[in-house]
């Protein structure tokens, strides 16, 4: 029985360490995930604002293209 104490006592110990190694491991995963994701979103803010831009460049050239016509249709 006594033998068997400093065995249990190795092997807790052991496990103790690996969880420690595991833990920074799953520290250093959430770590890069939060940053591919915060990088993913800059990325994505980015094409949207692209997106709105040339929106707002084709609603102004169609509003021109009205103004002209209703100019036409005046004279």
């Amino acid at each position: 029985m006594k033998a068997l104490n400093p065995l249990l006592i190795a092997g807790f110990a052991a496990m103790t360490l690996a969880g420690c190694n595991t833990w920074e491991g799953a520290k250093q995963d959430a770590r890069e995930a939060g940053q591919a994701t915060g990088r993913g979103i800059e990325k994505a803010g980015q094409a949207t604002g692209r997106g709105l831009e040339k929106a707002g460049e084709a609603t102004g050239r169609g509003i021109e293209k009205a103004g002209e016509k209703i100019q036409g249709v005046a004279k």
